[in-house]
């Protein structure tokens, strides 16, 4: 018996096509639903910010395709980044093959943040990118 606490989430995301370059962080222009004040997102930038301690779940989904310039076949490398950090079990990976070629590319993890504020991101590698159709979702699970 007792009462639940109030749920603590954030969803950003960006619908048009962004450019994007290995080494950059993928950019979230809008804020969608939130609630609570445990994850935070200043529109059009990078960075989700955690801002107590617990166990997330973070998801991810987003649509790329090859930027200009790129020899093929081309490797592209997405994964969460806390603090800086990539988070183990969520790279994934596509190797385009030709300029025309689009891929949708997802993951879904569940972290343990133990000292806040944590900056979260989403980081690319490989060759140049145009992305487009991106969400992140960040919902607090628990304390730790």
């Amino acid at each position: 018996t007792g009462t639940m606490p109030a749920a603590q989430f954030l969803n950003a995301y960006s619908i048009p096509a962004q450019p994007g370059t290995s080494g950059e962080n993928l950019i979230f222009d809008r804020n969608g639903d939130s609630n609570g004040t445990a994850v935070t997102h200043t529109v059009n930038s990078s960075d989700v910010t955690v801002q107590t301690p617990g166990y997330y779940a973070v998801s991810f989904h987003g649509t790329l395709s090859p930027g200009s310039g790129n020899t093929f076949p081309m490797s592209v490398i997405l994964n969460l980044q806390n603090n800086g950090t990539p988070v183990p079990g969520t790279s994934v990976s596509h190797n385009f093959q030709s300029a025309n070629e689009t891929n949708n590319l997802a993951f879904s993890q569940i972290i343990s943040v133990p000292t806040a504020p944590a900056t979260l991101n989403v980081s690319s590698q490989g060759g140049s990118i145009q992305y487009n159709d991106i969400s992140i979702t960040v919902h607090k699970l628990s304390d730790i």
